[in-house]
């Protein structure tokens, strides 16, 4: 049983996710869905590690409860929040940036991927965090606050695809591939 346990919990985020599509706000059910879905997709992958069942059945999972969580939560954002246009164009710069650091990945490698980078790490636990604080602070405020730190996300991610040749999908951040990069060559 433990050898399926990530995967049990990457499907039922999945099942809860899709529940996420048919509400409307961030009240009533959504909020503890929602913040189930956080909750599983933190350790789904540790437990996947730790009992060495890491499995492509499992990345598939993960992705498509990440990319069903954000989904509910962007259609109540963009259809029941006044966001500004200038967000809108901001955040679709951003996701041309991850786009191209994709495209860059492909270049390079082979393949299409993501690279999970710090600032990454942190636009996640943002775009989590904003169903959770949108009704309490200013639209504009979450709008500023989220697209900087993805514009850093998408800038790091593409400047980690033009330098690393490694293809490796988990790093810190930017600073530290470079770092262990120049340790790599003064030790030549």
């Amino acid at each position: 049983m433990k050898k399926y346990l990530a995967n049990i919990i990457s499907a039922s985020r999945v099942a809860f996710a899709a529940v996420l599509l048919f509400l409307n706000d961030f009240t009533g059910m959504f909020i503890p869905i929602y913040i189930y879905c956080g909750f599983s997709d933190l350790i789904d992958g540790p437990i996947a590690r730790k009992t060495n069942s890491v499995s492509v059945l499992g990345a598939h999972l993960d992705t498509v409860g990440d990319v069903l969580t954000y989904s509910a939560m962007t259609k109540i954002i963009v259809f029941k929040k006044d966001v500004p246009l200038w967000a809108f164009i901001w955040f679709g710069a951003v996701a041309v940036g991850f786009i191209a650091a994709a495209f860059i990945a492909k270049i390079r490698s082979g393949k299409f991927y993501f690279v999970h980078t710090l600032f990454c790490k942190i636009m996640a636990g943002v775009f989590f965090v904003l169903p959770l604080v949108i009704n309490h602070i200013k639209v504009e405020i979450c709008g500023a606050v989220l697209c900087t730190v993805s514009s850093i996300g998408a800038l790091e991610s593409i400047i980690f695809q033009l330098k690393d040749s490694s293809n490796e999908t988990n790093v810190i951040s930017v600073r530290k591939m470079l770092k262990s990069k120049n340790n790599t060559e003064k030790s030549r």
